[in-house]
């Protein structure tokens, strides 16, 4: 996804994927006007974002604030999923995996807090 936006007056480009893009708008636009100049993406995104832009009443902080914490957590559930899965489980490399899993999970809930 590509957009640019216009940030306190300054006309910035970010590129990357839809979810990078957003924490990017997040973290550089707190307490700041922002506006949309351009939006080029997959149709998916467009639609995403078209549709968050409306239930947050055309706030473009609030909307890239709402997506990044959806994204977390649609990738927090993912994570619990697989712990389950791998509790059951005996063998060494799956508590290997569990143990990293674990870890990632514990940096995500602090990713997560920046969002609240």
């Amino acid at each position: 996804m590509e957009i640019v936006v216009s940030i306190g007056g300054n006309k910035v480009k970010y590129q990357g994927s839809f979810q990078k893009v957003m924490e990017n708008i997040v973290k550089d636009g707190k307490d700041k006007e922002i506006k949309i100049l351009s939006v080029h993406g997959h149709q998916k995104e467009l639609r995403r974002l078209k549709r968050e832009l409306r239930a947050n009443n055309k706030d473009v902080y609030e909307t890239a604030k709402s997506l990044s914490k959806w994204f977390l957590v649609k990738e927090y559930r993912a994570i619990n999923r697989t712990l389950k899965e791998l509790k059951k489980k005996e063998d060494k490399g799956s508590k290997k995996r569990y143990e990293e899993l674990k870890e990632k999970l514990n940096q995500l809930e602090e990713r997560c807090k920046l969002y609240k």
